[in-house]
């Protein structure tokens, strides 16, 4: 009983003695600018790493160090790091606040996707672009794709992502770019097609854009690369804001083209709001967007008209073959349109009792109502209208909710579990309805090991069942049209920093795949990646990763027509693998008071069993196109190479001028490597498929012949075989976004800003299109659609220009204007879909 109280009291009088020599330090770390909090920052004594913490949901920290003279180290991912001497005196608390700062554009710009955890944008291997919820608001963007057009090496075309030319157009099947919303992936789960409309863009941190194969992350759709929407939460400012749009579509260029007069212009419009604030220990945002759109394109093709109207006039099948006087009811024609409402929340608890840990729920709900069409009518008069009969009228009710849990520890651990529930159903009017759910699940685990100078490991598992029923895709192997499947997968990702000026990151996923109750599929893949501080701003960096995509539900289970063209199934679609590398140089400028940064990248990526949607005569005999018909195929090995170039930066010149400038380069060259590969009986990429246009005169199918689309002879597949280029890429896209801010009497802030987008000559398309010019639709009785005639007289490529101005009266109100394609240019992206002619719009934006 002596020896437990003698060692009771010496450890009392241990650890009372190891008191007085300690004391406390305490604090928050605040942004420099805005004044807001930053959570997770780092504070860390210089002499021992070791011993460290993180701030608190509201930028709080407290730690305990020996007495006398210390230095803190302040750090947080985007800023400066601040070292803050301090004097901590025994069994005594003293506070040290800290604002930390912002050194370069390239330390502000902060990503998470790139390797799932915050990293500044030179500590990355990858390429990357980011883009800021003021492009997307300055542009009078209704939904994310304005912005993204911007993004240099990234086209949406009719809404399919293309990255770096690794994919073509497929008629909205099988996305290589995985588009994600919180990490969390937002594809279809029948298709694999993103619903732009569905982006909540009202309530942007940013939108990151990675370049390259992903899969090693973010699993089978990131083949060529990811696209992660970040929503915002709130700051220590409640804030609300309102922004109205109204516009209308300009006259079309050609006047046989026009089918709207100066009195029934077709117009657009909408509201987009959020508000975000804390309240105690919770976080709380809503926001919702309002949407119309008449639509540029017209009504389908009518003969007659009543009262100003035009209007399908009824013909019985007895009418056509007895000769018959027609009957004379009419049906009212169907034209494209849009109407969408959203309503998205944002709901995250900060625990007081376990501090690091918040909980929550985020959801997003949205119903339209849309009709659309991908063909047109014709080349001339009905290049504004569709082609009759091929209007898809659409009811979509599409949400998503995803609950999670996130725990961040003050040593630099942090775990995350999320889930979410995705629902898409589309009641179309054509026999093409159909629905799918995806249900998601993650959890992922990070650990920076601070001590050992900038170690993270990050490791996670996720699982995904897609369960989906429509028509569309009963020819599935018990022809009921309802189809699942189900993917699992594990990763691993190593970041390491070395001397302070290498980063060295390597990382493994295992995914495994099942559609129905076909042989499932397992695919390892690996990713490394290395960066390096050459001299003063200067980072040179250099990756390798692979790359693999299953096959959709759509790509291998589809049947349906379009435009009256049959698209076949094909269920022994096989999934693609590639690999992919680049070098890359970001080179930071500081020019006076300009500030950006220049990047160029060398890339190359390998594709096997290269999936195409191809059009051939390889369907049945008696389908009403003689045999004709669209399908996915494995076309076998493929390579894309080229250069992307880009220039961002912004400067406060003078007290009253300011400007932002965003350039970007892409040149890519998309090839086949076996243009004799034989991917259906028969049909082959050099003689049967693919039609390309060499220069303005030289047309795969023989210009100096008699006939204007004649059939391609020996010589004219030798030019191909030369020079295979892919189909429905674009080897040459260049951006331009340059904005000047004049602030007027130290008040009113007046901006002018314009886009400038060029798109090259798209110069291999499907043989079909010149197939229908020359014959086939006069066989079958219909109208030509005028695709190779199109494709002959625009085959310059295309540049389009914006120009936008704003005026903001104070913090409170601003009023601007924009004008999206100034010239009214016509031009096609893809054949036989026309996109908008010059649009005019005022938006109001209200904030408080």
């Amino acid at each position: 009983m002596k020896r437990i109280f003698t060692t009771s009291i010496l450890s009392f009088l241990v650890l009372f003695s190891v008191a007085q020599d300690t004391g406390t330090v305490k604090g928050t770390v605040k942004d420099k600018e805005s004044g807001e909090t930053i959570i997770q920052a780092t504070v860390v004594l210089e002499s021992d790493a070791g011993r460290g913490t993180a701030t608190d949901f509201d930028g709080n920290y407290e730690l305990v160090l020996p007495a006398g003279p210390q230095k803190l180290v302040f750090s947080y991912i985007g800023y400066d790091k601040q070292t803050i001497p301090v004097t901590v005196k025994a069994g005594e608390t003293v506070t040290v606040n800290v604002e930390l700062g912002v050194g370069s554009i390239q330390k502000e710009m902060v990503v998470v996707s790139a390797g799932k955890f915050e990293q500044k944008l030179e500590d990355l291997t990858v390429s990357v672009a980011v883009i800021k919820p003021d492009i997307v608001e300055n542009r009078g963007s209704t939904d994310a794709t304005d912005a993204l057009e911007q993004t240099p090496g990234l086209t949406i075309v009719d809404s399919e992502p293309q990255m770096r030319g690794g994919s073509g157009y497929s008629f909205g099947a099988g996305s290589r770019v995985m588009v994600l919303v919180d990490d969390l992936p937002l594809l279809s789960g029948d298709a694999g097609r993103p619903s732009w409309g569905f982006v909540p863009v009202e309530n942007l941190e940013q939108i990151e854009v990675i370049k390259g194969a992903s899969s090693v992350l973010y699993g089978s759709a990131a083949l060529n690369g990811i696209i992660n929407i970040r929503t915002a939460y709130p700051k220590d400012k409640p804030k609300t804001k309102i922004n109205l749009i109204s516009g209308f579509y300009s006259q079309p260029e050609r006047e046989e083209a026009r089918w709207w007069g100066n009195d029934d212009m077709p117009i657009f419009g909408g509201l987009n709001f959020f508000h975000s604030r804390k309240a105690g220990q919770w976080d709380i945002v809503l926001g919702g967007n309002v949407f119309f759109d008449n639509s540029y394109v017209g009504y389908e093709a009518g003969d007659t008209l009543i009262n100003g109207s035009p209007m399908i006039q009824n013909i019985t099948e007895a009418d056509t073959v007895a000769g018959t006087p027609a009957d004379t009811s009419y049906t009212a024609p169907r034209k494209e349109f849009e109407n969408r409402f959203r309503i998205n929340f944002n709901i995250r608890r900060r625990s007081k009792k376990y501090s690091g840990l918040s909980y929550g729920l985020n959801g997003n709900i949205m119903y339209s109502r849309s009709a659309g069409s991908l063909i047109w009518k014709n080349s001339t008069e009905g290049l504004y209208r569709p082609m009759q009969g091929s209007i898809t009228r659409t009811l979509q009710t599409t949400f998503n909710f995803d609950p999670f849990f996130i725990y961040s520890g003050q040593k630099g651990s942090r775990h995350s579990l999320r889930a979410r529930v995705f629902h898409q159903n589309n009641d179309n009017d054509n026999n093409q309805a159909n629905l799918n759910t995806v249900f998601f699940g993650e959890y992922q685990f990070a650990h920076r090991f601070v001590q050992i100078n900038d170690f993270t490991v990050t490791t996670g598992a996720m699982a995904q069942y897609t369960i989906g029923e429509s028509q569309l895709y009963a020819a599935n192997e018990k022809g009921n049209g309802i189809n699942s499947a189900i993917n699992a997968a594990g990763y691993l990702q190593l970041d390491k920093k070395f001397w302070k000026w290498v980063n060295l990151n390597g990382g493994i996923r295992v995914e495994w795949f099942r559609v129905n109750d076909r042989d499932s599929e397992v695919a390892p893949v690996f990713r490394v990646g290395a960066n390096t501080k050459l001299w003063k701003g200067a980072v040179l960096r250099a990756s390798f990763g692979q790359g693999f995509r299953f096959p959709t539900i759509a790509e291998r289970y589809i049947s349906t027509t379009i435009g009256g063209v049959p698209i076949q199934p094909n269920p022994n679609l096989r999934s693609e693998k590639s690999y992919a590398t680049e070098a890359g140089l970001m080179q930071g400028i500081k020019i006076g008071k300009f500030m950006g940064f220049a990047d160029v990248a060398g890339f190359y990526q390998r594709y096997e069993d290269f999936v195409e949607f191809n059009a051939g005569f390889f369907g049945a005999q008696d389908n009403g196109f003689f045999g004709l018909a669209f399908q996915s195929q494995n076309t076998g090995p493929a390579h894309v190479y080229g250069v992307d170039a880009s220039l961002m930066g912004n400067g406060q010149f003078t007290d009253w001028f300011g400007m932002n400038v965003l350039v970007g380069y892409t040149w890519s060259r998309p090839e086949t490597l076996d243009p004799l590969y034989e991917y259906a009986q028969g049909v082959r990429f050099g003689d049967t498929v693919t039609v390309t246009q060499l220069n303005s005169t030289s047309i795969l199918y023989g210009a100096n012949t008699d006939s204007e689309f004649p059939e391609p002879t020996a010589e004219d597949t030798a030019k191909f075989l030369a020079n295979p280029v892919l189909k429905y890429r674009f080897e040459h896209l260049a951006n331009v976004d340059i904005e000047f801010v004049f602030t007027i009497k130290k008040k009113y802030k007046l901006a002018l800003g314009g886009t400038y987008r060029y798109y090259s000559y798209m110069r291999s398309v499907d043989r079909a299109f010149y197939d229908f010019d020359r014959n086939l639709l006069e066989v079958i009785g219909q109208e030509s659609w005028g695709a190779a005639t199109w494709r002959r007289d625009h085959d310059k490529g295309d540049h389009v220009f914006d120009l936008r101005a704003s005026v903001e009266f104070n913090e409170m109100i601003k009023l601007g204007v924009v004008v999206k394609n100034v010239g009214n240019r016509e031009y096609a992206l893809r054949p036989l879909k026309i996109n908008r002619p010059r649009s005019t719009q005022v938006q109001l934006t209200v904030q408080f």
